[in-house]
This record gives structure tokens, sequence and C-alpha cells, in this order.
């Protein structure tokens, strides 16, 4: 017969494993400052913590080649004509507390544009194809972001937050080097300022994460020159646009993303006053973007394509986009 006294400190010390086991668990799943660089789009905050730097670039590419017109009808090019367009931003974060980030974005962008036409020779009619070659590059205009989250995710199971964003017109905005109407360097700046207001909400529910968003932007009057020939700049304004979206991401692992977004923008109309009056067209555009986010501790790498639906007066060929960021 075995000692009742070793039974019972047995059963103590079984007890004390099995209660202690819990208790472990739920430390082990508490996360370190160092575990806090490293979360994905799902689970880390809206806006940077405090102390906390980010760099990072978002490359993009276009090639023209298609567009929805006036009747929303997809619609090819001239044949004569072919583009790309390609930007790269880079993108400066800093959390100036756990609820608000400020952000400064400037942008490279390198436009190619490609044109033939066929001229006959008086005389002869002897008939020469002749080639165009437009290209622009260098840096373009300047956001400046702040975010503040009114209602923050430690507090409220969704939180919401407030994003003000300013552009700045500081990239070249007239053609230069102009040898003729069709042989000249392209510009690569907008040429006016912008202002714009965001209301961003998100919540979580582990492995998913919903965001929806509302944003409006207004656009000052600005000058520059319309045609590349033109002897002086012309006034105009862009259109005033309103966008909104929604989103659906899922953790495909620990450190893959699965994000789907769908967005609607419509742009008023807007003006050119060279002369008299010229009326830039409303247009607007349903689009659908897939996106995947690969998180390798503080390294994010995202991959996805802006696809156009639907849509007025607005390209139709989609846009590629990758980003690359990094925590400090």
């Amino acid at each position: 017969m075995r000692d009742p006294e070793k039974i019972r400190n047995y059963l103590l010390a079984s007890m004390a494993l099995i209660l202690g086991m819990p208790l472990y668990s739920q430390t082990e799943k508490q996360l370190v400052p160092s575990d806090l660089r490293q979360q994905t789009i799902v689970t880390e905050p809206v806006t940077l913590r405090k102390g906390f730097f980010r760099i990072g670039t978002i490359a993009n590419y276009r090639v023209a080649d298609r567009y929805f017109d006036s009747n929303r009808t997809r619609e090819y090019y001239l044949a004569s004509v072919w583009s790309t367009k390609s930007v790269y931003n880079l993108a400066l974060q800093y959390g100036i507390t756990d609820r608000l980030e400020a952000e400064i974005v400037t942008e490279y962008m390198y436009n190619r544009t490609k044109s033939q036409s066929v001229e006959i020779t008086p005389g002869t009619n002897a008939s020469t194809t002749v080639t165009n070659k437009q290209v622009g590059f260098g840096i373009g205009d300047t956001r400046i972001n702040m975010k503040y989250q009114f209602f923050p995710e430690t507090k409220y199971k969704i939180s919401l937050t407030g994003i003000l964003n300013a552009t700045f017109p500081t990239g070249k905005k007239n053609p230069s080097n102009v040898k003729s109407a069709t042989q000249y360097d392209l510009p690569v700046g907008d040429g006016a300022y912008a202002m714009s207001g965001e209301i961003y909400a998100r919540t979580i529910l582990y492995p998913y994460s919903f965001t929806a968003y509302l944003t409006y932007s207004y656009n000052f009057e600005g000058s520059k020159k319309i045609e590349a020939t033109d002897p002086k700049e012309s006034n105009f304004r862009l259109g005033n646009r309103i966008q909104t979206g929604a989103s659906a991401n899922v953790h495909l692992n620990e450190w893959i993303v699965l994000a789907n977004e769908i967005s609607f923008y419509h742009d008023g109309e807007g003006w050119i006053r060279k002369g008299s009056t010229v009326t830039i067209p409303q247009s607007w555009a349903a689009v659908y973007v897939p996106n995947l986010v690969f998180q390798v501790k503080r390294f994010r790498l995202g991959e996805s394509v802006s696809i156009p639906l639907l849509g007025k007066n607005v390209p139709a060929d989609p846009l590629f986009i990758m980003t690359v960021q990094y925590v400090f």
C-alpha cells in the first residue's frame, strides 16, 4: 500500500502544474516591445505608436491602352498613341502619440508617350512615318498627412480615425525643352494646391479585419501651360473628388494577409480658362483592388492590382502597385 503522504504530494504537484499551464500560455501571447513593430495590417493600430518611425515606398505602373468613354463604354485609345506612367512614392511616417501620426509623401514620376503619324511629301506623294517620343521624369507633388484616432481600438470595438491631407505643387507643371507641338518633355506636377479630409473606420475580429472610409478632396485654382507651345499659362481648376470604399482582410497564416477592397470615386466638373472657358467633364469609376501583404518581422511587402470595373471618362487599364515598408 502506498504512503498516503506521497500520494498527497503527488496530487498537489499535479494540480499546480495543470493550473499553471493556462497562466504560462497567457503570458506567451503578450507582445513584447519588439513584437509591436512586427504586426500585420490586420493587427497593428491605425496610427503608429508613439516614437515609432516607418519608411516606405509605393511604386505603381500603368500602360494606357483602353478607357471608359462618356457612355461608360470601354474603348481603345488611338492606335497611333501609346503611353506608360510610373510613380514611385517615398513615404515617411512618425507616431507623435499613440493616437496622432504625421506623414510626408513625395514622389518621383516617369511618363512616356509615343505617337506615330504619316506625312506625305508634295509632288512625289511619298509617305513617311514620323515617330514622336515624349518623356517626363522628376520629383512630383508633395503631400502632408495628419491622422488622429478619435475612438481608439483599445477602448472601442470599432476605431474611428480622421485624416487631413494637404497637397503642394512641388513638381514641374509645364512642358520643357519644347521643340514643337509634338516634341517636348512632359510635366510631372499638377500645378495646383489641394486639401482633403477623410473618416476611416476599422474593426478587428481576428483573423479578420474590416475597414470603411469616406474622403472628400477640394482642388484649388492653379495655372499652367495646357499645350506645349502656349506662350503663357492658363488658369484651371480640377473638379472636387468624393471617394468611398470598404475592405475585408484575412490572415492566411501568421505572416500573410489577403485584402480585398471595393471603392468608388467621383470627380466633379472642372474648367480651363484659355481665352474662353472650357469645361472638364465629370468622371467616375468603380474599382476592385485585391492585395497580398507579406510581413517578415519589421519588413512588409505588398502586391496589389487596381482593376477598374465600371467608369466614365477615366482609364480602363489595371494599375499595378507594389509597397515596401520598414518600421524602426
